[in-house]
């Protein structure tokens, strides 16, 4: 059977609006450069699924979560996304969650299976809310750390490395640092970490921490301020944002985190160098938005050594970096339709 002519060219233009369509989405991230939605996509490796509604496909690198999407991971696959500005949720290999609602006022996952982990950058008083739920528990993220989630039949495990957690939402009901809970029936189990408690996955999770602290000391501050200048963008970002915004990252080709403040870091032991002094509620008359500075070296990154309040470092002004360990390269995120083509390379800014 001959096929129409017109049918051929139909599907010719359909197929070329669907590929600019994706190229747009890629150059969008790059072009405006700075983010303060929830669900990014910011590293995929292997083949990892979502599913939309009824219809399901392959996750890539550029694509952003809605409220509903449900990620499911393959073997030897692992997906990292974005949550609030500051927090990232990375999933380990044969594992699923749902992105139950991707609003910054109301965010909320569901692990169904497999493994995730959670760092949530920043200072150790700041006032987290990252609800997460299993089918055994519901907990809430109060603290800057590093938390793992493991759920298998019928059990959740959840292991607080560093930072702390409400159980059902009560502050009294309190899991703290070093700590892991197995929520079984009839009572949840509390034992200390050991070393027997890491892995491979979190391992991984360690060096994209790392990486991604350290592509924020890479960025450029004249590129950052050319955003950030344009009144309009910078300021709808910021109203939906209490700590700071999602940063496109040229070194690593994805987002790393901008704080509004001076001596954030990362719970893996990386500080933040480059912030965009701004409090978020107050606008000035004629703002232009902030101007890009480095930390400063006698804050140290360390978690707790922020002054908790916005604005520019002691003296004002730039100044240097400090100095700080390399981290290896890390292997690139590949397409599972390419033969192993790199969609998301991972790479040292150094």
């Amino acid at each position: 059977m001959k096929i129409p002519r017109f049918v051929t060219r139909l599907a010719a233009i359909i197929f070329v609006l669907t590929a600019f369509g994706l190229s747009t989405v890629a150059q969008n991230r790059e072009r405006f450069g700075i983010s303060a939605k929830a669900g990014g996509v910011n590293a995929v490796t292997g083949k990892v699924m979502v599913k939309r509604g009824v219809t399901e496909q392959i996750l890539t690198s550029q694509d952003d979560l809605e409220s509903g999407d449900r990620v499911t991971t393959g073997a030897d696959s692992q997906a990292e996304v974005l949550l609030n500005p500051g927090s990232y949720l990375r999933l380990s290999e044969n594992s699923e969650f749902v992105m139950v609602d991707n609003s910054l006022d109301n965010l909320l996952v569901r692990i169904n299976k497999g493994s995730a982990i959670i760092e949530a950058t920043g200072p150790d008083n700041l006032d987290l809310r990252i609800p997460v739920v299993t089918a055994q528990q519901r907990m809430t993220i109060v603290r800057a750390g590093i938390y793992r989630i493991n759920v298998d039949a019928g059990r959740t495990d959840l292991l607080v490395r560093k930072g702390r957690v409400w159980l059902d939402d009560d502050p009294n009901n309190v899991v703290k640092s070093g700590k892991r809970v197995s929520f079984t029936s009839p009572t949840p189990q509390i034992a200390k970490l050991t070393k027997l408690d890491r892995d491979e996955f979190d391992d991984w999770s360690r060096a994209r921490g790392q990486t991604l602290a350290r592509a924020n000391e890479k960025l450029s501050a004249r590129a950052l301020n050319s955003y950030l200048s344009t009144d309009s963008w910078f300021m709808f970002s910021a109203r939906f944002s209490r700590w700071g915004l999602w940063t496109w990252s040229p070194n690593t080709s994805c987002y790393t985190f901008l704080p509004f403040y001076y001596g954030w870091s990362s719970p893996y032991g990386r500080y933040y160098g480059m912030y965009a002094p701004f409090e978020p509620y107050y606008y000035p008359p004629n703002y232009n938005g902030p101007t890009i500075v480095s930390n400063p070296t006698n804050s140290g990154g360390t978690n707790g050594s922020s002054s908790g309040g916005f604005g520019t470092p002691p003296g004002g002004g730039v100044t240097g970096s400090p100095s700080s360990p390399n981290v290896g390269s890390q292997a690139g995120p590949r397409d599972p339709d390419s033969g192993g083509r790199s969609i998301n390379r991972i790479k040292d800014p150094n």
